[in-house]
């Protein structure tokens, strides 16, 4: 497996979120959201290499297209996932068993998200913060027409993560070849 080692750290790394409280998670998210609007330059500079690869006839090429207003949407959604309640730790149901014993089904994390996509580097943003918002740690394996794009804002979750204190392990890019799909679909235990 050329993954490995990804998923070796992430799964690791997936267990340090449970000590991260709603508050520094809600910050985070903030603070990602500013760091998107604010490295636009650097995103746009990036997608446009991927753009250039592609021909503007190909259906994906509106979808792979990244602008200063859709990074700005996709900012104000993680804003909007950053006022959310945490969902980790809520008790969805109670009851007492006819013995006395008492029953509570807590939400807890998954763990590690695997996340498969093609040529919609938004979504990179996107799939981090729902999984950061749930405690969960990511794997991320988008498709090669946008890994310029995806690598530039890997690189600004996880600065933004490293100014927290947080490890950047808990979100993973997967090189943009066949081989990781499959290796990630068969990640049983990671």
């Amino acid at each position: 497996m050329k993954c490995l080692s990804q998923f070796q750290k992430v799964r690791e790394a997936s267990r340090e979120l449970v000590k991260i409280s709603s508050e520094t998670m809600s910050s985070v998210l903030l603070q990602l959201a500013d760091a998107a609007v604010a490295n636009t330059h650097v995103i746009l500079a990036e997608n446009k290499k991927d753009l250039e690869r592609m021909d503007p006839a190909n259906p994906k090429y509106d979808r792979l297209l990244l602008s200063d207003k859709r990074i700005e949407g996709v900012a104000s959604d993680i804003c909007n996932e950053a006022d959310l309640p945490c969902p980790i730790g809520e008790a969805i149901e109670h009851r007492i068993l006819p013995n006395g014993l008492e029953l509570t089904k807590v939400r807890v994390a998954l763990g590690v998200v695997g996340v498969i996509y093609e040529a919609r580097p938004n979504v990179t943003l996107d799939v981090f913060a729902l999984c950061f918002r749930s405690g969960n740690a990511c794997v991320l394996k988008g498709g090669s027409d946008a890994w310029f794009s995806n690598q530039a804002i890997v690189a600004i979750i996880h600065d933004v993560l490293i100014k927290n204190g947080i490890n950047p392990d808990i979100l993973q890019l997967l090189p943009p070849d066949r081989y990781a799909a499959d290796e990630l679909m068969n990640a049983v235990g990671y």
